[in-house]
């Protein structure tokens, strides 16, 4: 038995050849088995209502997407496309658009995005500091070359 957060034993659940939705609206990710296999379409759209109580109100226009086995999204339509995706997987990778496109980022996601971009920035300006370092080091190397060169070409001039 599995334990939950309060330490009270918790029935193992047996999902073997269970259909299993994991569905994402926005940074939001829920894991649900579906006891009934035959699900239609409408059903689908009311469970995805439930699941995200407060994300989805009855009025707007829902998307359902669901990765397939090259990771692209592809749009469940309609019970024929959702009975489709059943028969590739009995787990399904559902993406919820809600009126058109996905939850829009939180200000904490933006923020790490920003921590991402300002790492990855301090990264290509210390990487084009060692280039400069390098090519300044290849000119040198090539002035004192030539400096060589032109006084070891004096040295052999005899002289008068």
């Amino acid at each position: 038995m599995a334990m939950n957060s309060s330490t009270f034993p918790m029935p193992a659940i047996d999902l073997t050849g269970k259909l299993v939705i994991k569905a994402q609206l926005g940074n939001d990710i829920r894991k649900i088995p579906i006891h009934n296999e035959e699900i239609t379409y409408d059903e689908l759209l009311l469970m995805m209502q439930r699941l995200f109580r407060g994300k989805i109100k009855s009025s707007d226009e829902i998307t359902i997407k669901v990765k397939d086995e090259d990771g692209d999204l592809v749009t469940i339509f309609d019970s024929s496309d959702l009975m489709f995706a059943k028969s590739l997987s009995r787990y399904l990778k559902l993406t919820i658009f809600v009126n058109g496109k996905p939850e829009p980022l939180k200000n904490d996601q933006v923020k790490e995005i920003k921590r991402e971009l300002i790492s990855m920035r301090d990264k290509i300006n210390f990487l084009v500091n060692r280039l400069d370092e390098f090519s300044s080091k290849i000119i040198n190397e090539k002035k004192n070359s030539n400096v060589s060169e032109v006084q070891n070409a004096v040295e052999e001039v005899p002289s008068e």
